[in-house]
């Protein structure tokens, strides 16, 4: 009692972890499900990088083995935010039309 807001919200073995700070954001598999969900999130991130909305997208993977298979898994992919660019400034009597 007391501790949680209203509209708190929990997860049990959630697959994926996204965090941020400024314009940096890190998206992170925190398990086998998550794993399997980072390559189409990392597709994505690339999609805004080549439409200049993240700076830059950095990806990191690890080797796993299938059977006599060597795969690279993605474990983890860093963006940074590009920049807004500068509006400028103007009147009150600009902003409201």
């Amino acid at each position: 009692p007391g501790r949680y807001a209203r509209w708190s919200l929990g997860f049990v073995d959630p697959p994926i972890e996204v965090s941020g700070k400024d314009r940096k954001c890190t998206i992170k598999a925190l398990n086998d499900r998550g794993k399997v969900i980072l390559p189409a999130m990392k597709e994505q991130m690339q999609q805004l990088q080549a439409q200049g909305i993240l700076e830059k997208v950095q990806v990191f993977s690890e080797k796993s083995w299938d059977g006599d298979e060597e795969n690279e898994v993605v474990t983890k992919v860093e963006v940074l935010i590009a920049p807004s660019l500068d509006v400028g400034s103007f009147t009150e009597e600009e902003r409201s039309r």
